[in-house]
């Protein structure tokens, strides 16, 4: 008896976002793992290099840099506090407006935890050569032009 199959979706695009939705998950779970390591999750790391590479910013431009609620953002940087790793800082001009900033402690770790990162980053991309992966983040800046004016 032969059976027909037939596609679960009909057409290419959604396919094409089911590989991407799999390649995020994987590469997610890729750096996960890594950063466990050092005592980080991804959220916890990328707080940590955003204000590591910025200086320190208020809660607001933190979340919007990450994509994040300031309610989730919350949560993450309680946990980092509790490592000693970030402080909450008010600003001294308008005291609504809380600033974080890296400790000595969290900004050696974020330090010596960009070498990782960055060889996970390496290893997730290594499928492509150089010239593969610009034309990857160049179709990537097409899906989301607005990303490439902030």
């Amino acid at each position: 008896m032969r059976i027909d199959k037939r596609p679960f979706f009909t057409t290419y695009t959604t396919s094409l976002w089911l590989r991407f939705l799999r390649f995020g998950l994987q590469s997610h779970k890729k750096l996960d793992d890594d950063l466990r390591k050092v005592g980080l999750t991804p959220p916890q790391f990328y707080v940590l290099a955003t204000i590591g590479y910025a200086g320190g910013l208020p809660f607001g431009e933190i979340g919007a840099k990450m994509m994040v609620t300031v309610s989730n953002l919350t949560g993450i940087v309680d946990r980092l506090e509790e490592k000693k790793l970030v402080l909450r800082k008010r600003d001294e001009h308008d005291r609504r407006v809380v600033h974080v900033v890296l400790t000595d402690k969290g900004a050696k770790l974020y330090t010596s935890t960009v070498p990782l990162f960055e060889k996970s980053a390496a290893e997730i991309f290594s499928a492509l050569d150089a010239g593969q992966q610009k034309e990857l983040s160049s179709l990537l800046r097409k899906l989301h032009p607005e990303s490439v004016a902030k």
